[in-house]
């Protein structure tokens, strides 16, 4: 037969334990159990695919003005990156940003949310394509978990961009997909700009000196209007290959420089801008 214990019978042990596991299960909310934990808020789910969703919500016709914001190589330049996107926000009057990859140092979540909570306050969407620094460690799960799939296209206006995983050793030499990218190519055929980002630039020998020719001949063959690209820290404008297309590489964060694209119909020009 049970007994009923009395207030007073009850041990004092009991509230005490009831406390710990109460302090026990909101410390389990509040801290990493590991730094390679993907453990995400809402917002930070599905960035690209929700981004991308929200530019082709702005309703641009191929007869309006496009500006677009380009960036990469943010890695651990906190104090630089919570300047671009202020000034950002205060100066341009873009529709969306583009980040060229390595959101950060070792592909860890804590890194990419610091990255999110900067870019999230620049007042116009921003997607973003993987770098080679975001796919060390466990950086293919989170950037999954945040942004999406690493290979991705959106249509707005008059172009098209097509951002192409190219981070060749990261990922067992099986990127860049190349027969995905003729694919989006040739379905980019009836847009007057096509616009190509990725990470690596196929002069580095990181993209795969076996993959570098074929993406330079479509590249060619499909008239790219410009081959985008980060990974070098330092601003570059070059026409490889066939001497038509041009192929961009922006500079780090770090060097407090970003580009701002304008479109118009078939006219397409950049800016350099410091801050």
């Amino acid at each position: 037969m049970l007994k009923k214990l009395s207030p007073r019978s009850r041990p004092a042990t009991v509230p005490v334990l009831c406390l710990f596991l109460a302090l026990l299960i909101q410390a389990c909310d509040e801290f990493e159990y590991s730094p390679y934990e993907v453990r995400l808020e809402e917002d930070e789910k599905a960035i690209n695919t929700r981004n991308i969703a929200r530019i082709e919500a702005l309703g641009i016709s191929p007869e309006d003005t496009l500006r677009f914001v380009l960036t990469a190589d943010l890695q651990g330049f906190y104090e630089e990156n919570e300047a671009m996107a202020k000034h950002i926000r205060e100066n341009q009057d873009s529709d969306f940003v583009l980040v060229g990859g390595d959101l950060t140092d070792f592909g860890l979540a804590k890194e990419f949310k610091l990255i999110h909570e900067d870019f999230k306050t620049i007042g116009v969407p921003y997607v973003a394509v993987i770098g080679n620094h975001d796919a060390v460690n466990n950086g293919h799960e989170a950037f999954l978990a945040m942004y999406g799939v690493f290979d991705t296209s959106f249509a707005v206006g008059n172009s098209k961009f097509i951002l192409l995983n190219t981070n060749y050793i990261e990922f067992d030499k099986r990127v860049p997909d190349l027969d995905w990218l003729e694919k989006e190519l040739k379905a980019a055929a009836g847009y007057e700009n096509v616009f190509v980002l990725s990470h690596i630039p196929p002069q580095n020998y990181e993209f795969g000196e076996e993959k570098s020719g074929r993406y330079y001949q479509l590249i060619s063959d499909y008239d790219v209007t410009y081959s985008l690209h980060g990974h070098n820290h330092n601003f570059d404008l070059y026409f490889p290959y066939d001497g038509k297309v041009p192929y961009m590489q922006t500079g780090a964060a770090e060097d407090r420089e970003y580009i701002v694209f304008t479109v118009i119909g078939d006219e397409v020009s950049f800016e350099r801008v410091m801050f």
